[in-house]
Formats: structure tokens, sequence, C-alpha cells
């Protein structure tokens, strides 16, 4: 794989987290049932609450398997 091939499929990767909120549970309470909106990455569902939380979501969570995914491909 060359190396703008895996810079490109690490950015989309990584661009397709975001430190958001998702609604646990739902409907949410603003739809009439007892779903509670929590900050964290709406892609994975995790609750993430501060920005070196999510940081180490990317590195940790996200990264890893998608590495291993990348160079399972090249095999």
């Amino acid at each position: 794989m060359q190396k703008s091939e895996l810079l490109k499929a690490l950015q989309t990767e990584i661009r397709r987290h975001t430190f958001d909120y998702f609604v646990e549970n739902p409907p949410a309470m603003a739809d009439g049932g007892k779903g509670v909106v929590v900050p964290g990455c709406p892609a994975c569902r995790k609750r993430i609450n501060t920005m070196p939380q999510f940081m180490d979501h990317l590195a940790d969570d996200v990264l890893p398997p998608l590495i291993d995914k990348l160079s399972k491909q090249q095999q």
C-alpha cells in the first residue's frame, strides 16, 4: 500500500469519529421517551466527556483495528 493510500484511509476513518452527542436508549426525552443524550462518539456510541478522552479513543480504539485491517489487506 502506498503512503498516500494509507494516509487517505487513516484520515477517512478519523473523520468518521466525532466528539459530539448521541441518544442512549432511544427515544430521547425530547421525543417523549426515556433516552438520555450523552456526550461521546456517535460512530462508536461510546461515552466520552473530555477532549483528552476523545484523543485516547482515537489512538486506542479506532486506529489499532484499522491498522490491523489494512495490514491484512496487504497479505
